[in-house]
C-alpha cells in the first residue's frame, strides 16, 4: 500500500521565472537532464523548461534524447501525479562521445548554472540522473542550494564499481542528499550499479528499482529502461512523500540480499 502523499514546504517561486507554477500547492522538482518532451502524460505537470546546455536557442520540450523524458515520467508516476516538474536541459548540442550515454555535458559551469537556476526557482528537490564530475563549481553550487533546504537525488552511476559516483556533491550537501543504486524486480542489486563503499561516511545511499522500469520515450510511446538513472526518480518521489529528509529513519548502507 502506498503512503499518503505529503507535500514538502518550498520557497516562493519567482513570478517572472516560472509563472505557470506560482501558487501551486504541489512540490516542484527540477529534472536536470537531457530535456523533457511534453508528452500526453507529462503535459499537466511539466511547467517549464530552461535550456542551459546550448548558447544557440533550441526548441523547448523537443529533446534529442529520450533520457530526460523517461526520468520525468517515472518521477511523475511514483509521485502519483502530485508534483510539478521543471526541466533544466544540460545536454551538449554536439551529442555524446562514443561509449557515453546521455545526458552528456563537458562544461561543469553549465551544470553548476542549472543547479543554481533550480535553487532560484524554489524547487523542493533536484533529480540529477547523470554522472557528474567533482569540479568545484558544481560542488559549490550544490552546497549553496542545499543550504536552502533543497533535496538532491543523485544517480550512483552504472560502471559496476564498489563505490558510487557523485560523492563530492553528496558529501557537500549531506544530509540533504541521497545517492541511489538500482535493484532488479527481485530486490537484488543490478550488476551495473555502483555500490556504496564498504564503510560509507558522510553520505546516504539508497536502493530503488532500476531494471526494466516501465516509462515512455520522447515520442510518448511506452518503453523500458535500466540503470541508476531510472532508480533515482523513484527515490525522489519517496522523499517527497516522506515530507522532509530530516523525518526519515536512517537508511541502510548495506546492499540488499
Amino acid at each position: 500500500m502506498r503512503q499518503p502523499f505529503r507535500v514538502l514546504p518550498f520557497l516562493a517561486l519567482s513570478l517572472a521565472a516560472a509563472p505557470a507554477v506560482a501558487g501551486s500547492a504541489r512540490p516542484l522538482v527540477a529534472v536536470i537532464d537531457s530535456g523533457v518532451a511534453r508528452t500526453a502524460e507529462l503535459t499537466a505537470s511539466l511547467v517549464a523548461e530552461y535550456d542551459l546546455g546550448s548558447d544557440a536557442p533550441r526548441p523547448l520540450f523537443q529533446p534529442t534524447y529520450d533520457h530526460g523524458t523517461m526520468v520525468a515520467t517515472i518521477l511523475l508516476r511514483e509521485a502519483e501525479h502530485q508534483v510539478d516538474i521543471v526541466s533544466l536541459r544540460i545536454d551538449d548540442p554536439a551529442g555524446c562521445p562514443p561509449g557515453s550515454s546521455p545526458p552528456c555535458q563537458d562544461s561543469p559551469y553549465r551544470v553548476a548554472d542549472a543547479i543554481r537556476k533550480a535553487g532560484d526557482l524554489g524547487v523542493s528537490a533536484i533529480n540529477m540522473s547523470l554522472h557528474l564530475s567533482d569540479h568545484p563549481a558544481i560542488v559549490d553550487a550544490a552546497r549553496d542550494v542545499a543550504r536552502t533546504g533543497v533535496i538532491f537525488v543523485l544517480a550512483a552511476g552504472n560502471q559496476g564499481l564498489d563505490h558510487p559516483g557523485n560523492l563530492a556533491i553528496a558529501k557537500a550537501t549531506y544530509p540533504n542528499s541521497v545517492i541511489v543504486g538500482a535493484v532488479d524486480g527481485s530486490g537484488h542489486p543490478w550488476s551495473g550499479t555502483n555500490r556504496p563503499d564498504q564503510d560509507p561516511r558522510g553520505y546516504i545511499y539508497s536502493w530503488q528499482p532500476g531494471v526494466d522500469v516501465a516509462t515512455v520515450g520522447a515520442n510518448g510511446l511506452p518503453t523500458t529502461g535500466t540503470g541508476t538513472s531510472l532508480a533515482a526518480p523513484v527515490e525522489t518521489a519517496r522523499l517527497l512523500k516522506a515530507s522532509a529528509l530530516k523525518s526519515l529513519a536512517p537508511l541502510s548502507m548495506n546492499p540488499p540480499l
